[in-house]
């Protein structure tokens, strides 16, 4: 058996802004996008407001203004900060935590409540005392029943796939649900994140409870939900958008709605081999995990990373290449260290830069242009060494650049990649000596980094003092990272 929960931040970027400031307790905020373009993040007071997300800020000036709208410019050092802290609570817990993203993070609680064997731990007594459900299976595993294809969509009778002895015994719900309440109100408390959290056993189902907490919590009055039991996931599952469903992305849900598949439990009922024949192994694996079949971990997830991508739109028009490969030199470097952190490589890189489109008499151009490498890279002098011969390739004097951007692409485990080592050819540019070397420089500039900060060390392409980054005119504090941001209370 396997108690799996997904706990996500409520509204992050918003909380995280009223974290020190407890006067905003009460009243909407909203936080920018870079350059201060778009709503990225609102708190529930400003969604009951009826601003939407991605909302250009000129548009919601007013509004913000006659209703007392916070409005604040992204912050991501204190949200990062913030963000490790609610996964070093989580570590009360379980020191399995696996960080999906910089408001979510899946917990395997299954050492709390389960012996070594994987069993509930007073599962006879449980079981007996709820109707002697002995030998109950794995939650985790899928009864018997016939997966080919039935009718045109493959659907199949759920009770085939879960059945009615599929559930929690009551001793162990509480115990679970005890818990459950414990570490949202912790996470809470500890950190002045409010967080919603969901346990199933998969990854798939616990994302699906956490939204149901979210969406149910003015109701039950409390923010977290369970999935083990066949009655609840199909009385739920019915109520779950298909669109909610961990993996279903928009592009997607056109084809599913042709389909006629409206809900999770529709997408449940489908035959997962009939998914990964007209769709692919994850919609299999999804439809797997809404049945209760372990199919995702840390290392395969519903949400698959083909490329990273590292963009910003200017502060002001970039107007010389100098100015410009600072820029593309600045997010290739990024890009690089994130590959890094996350252990993928790329096996190319496309820059790409756009002017305004704001004024109608100036020219608009979007140009962008990839290249490969002779082998897939992390590396970051590779990476800008590439990424700035493109830009020099791409740069026009003659226009007003607003934006650029750096994608890695076609991304993929550095350990997949070093199997693979055998089919590229040897790369004439970068022996392996310098190979080598690239690989310790970057070791070395990580480590320095953690140590001391982030940029404590770059390289000098990026600019000292560069002119083109994003404005930040409404930008907090940063509260937990910078000495010089700490509150001060002054007694009268």
């Amino acid at each position: 058996m396997k108690i799996i929960g997904l706990l996500d931040c409520d509204s992050f970027f918003a909380s995280c802004e009223k974290v020190f400031r407890p006067d905003w307790a009460n009243r909407p905020v909203v936080v920018l996008s870079n350059n201060d373009g778009c709503v990225v993040a609102r708190s529930p007071e400003a969604k009951a407001l009826g601003i939407a997300m991605g909302a250009p800020l000129f548009q919601i000036r007013e509004l913000a203004r006659s209703a007392g709208v916070v409005v604040r410019s992204g912050n991501f050092a204190l949200y990062g900060d913030l963000s490790r802290r609610v996964v070093e609570t989580l570590g009360r817990w379980t020191p399995n935590v696996d960080v999906y993203s910089i408001d979510e993070a899946v917990l395997d609680l299954t050492g709390r409540f389960c012996d070594a064997s994987g069993r509930l731990r007073g599962w006879d007594a449980a079981a007996e005392k709820d109707g002697g459900l002995d030998g109950l299976r794995d939650l985790g595993e899928i009864s018997g029943g016939n997966w080919g294809e039935i009718g045109e969509r493959g659907v199949v009778d759920w009770r085939e796939f879960c059945a009615s002895n599929d559930r929690l015994p009551t001793e162990s719900r509480r115990e679970i649900e005890r818990t459950a309440e414990e570490i949202v109100e912790t996470v809470r408390r500890w950190t002045g994140i409010p967080v919603s959290l969901g346990l199933g056993p998969t990854r798939t189902l616990a994302k699906a409870a956490s939204r149901i907490a979210k969406r149910d919590a003015a109701a039950t009055g409390r923010k977290f939900a369970l999935l083990f039991d066949p009655e609840e996931r199909e009385r739920e599952l019915k109520r779950l958008p298909i669109g909610d469903v961990w993996g279903v992305g928009r592009r997607l849900l056109p084809a599913f709605w042709r389909l006629g598949l409206r809900t999770a439990f529709d997408l449940a009922r489908v035959d997962p081999i009939y998914m990964r024949k007209n769709f692919s192994i994850v919609q299999e694996k999804t439809v797997r995990e809404l049945r209760g079949e372990r199919t995702f971990n840390s290392t395969t997830r519903p949400e698959a990373q083909k490329s990273l991508q590292i963009s910003r739109s200017f502060g002001e028009t970039v107007e010389t290449l100098a100015e410009m490969e600072e820029a593309v030199s600045s997010f290739a470097s990024q890009a690089a260290a994130k590959m890094r952190a996350r252990k993928i490589v790329a096996s190319g890189v496309y820059v790409y830069m756009s002017t305004s489109g704001r004024d109608p008499n100036a020219p608009r151009r979007n140009v962008g242009l990839a290249v490969n490498f002779a082998r897939p890279t992390n590396s970051t002098p590779e990476f800008l060494s590439a990424a700035l011969r493109l830009t020099r390739t791409l740069f026009d004097p003659k226009l007003a650049w607003r934006k650029a951007g750096v994608v890695a692409l076609e991304t993929l485990d550095e350990s997949v990649a070093e199997s693979r080592r055998y089919l590229f050819e040897p790369d004439p540019e970068r022996p392996a000596e310098r190979r080598e070397g690239d690989r310790r420089l970057c070791e070395a500039i990580d480590r320095a980094n953690a140590t001391f900060g982030k940029n404590a060390v770059f390289f000098a392409s990026n600019g000292i003092k560069p002119r083109w980054t994003p404005n930040a005119r409404f930008v907090s504090p940063s509260y937990t990272t910078d000495w010089n941001a700490l509150p001060v209370v002054r007694a009268n």
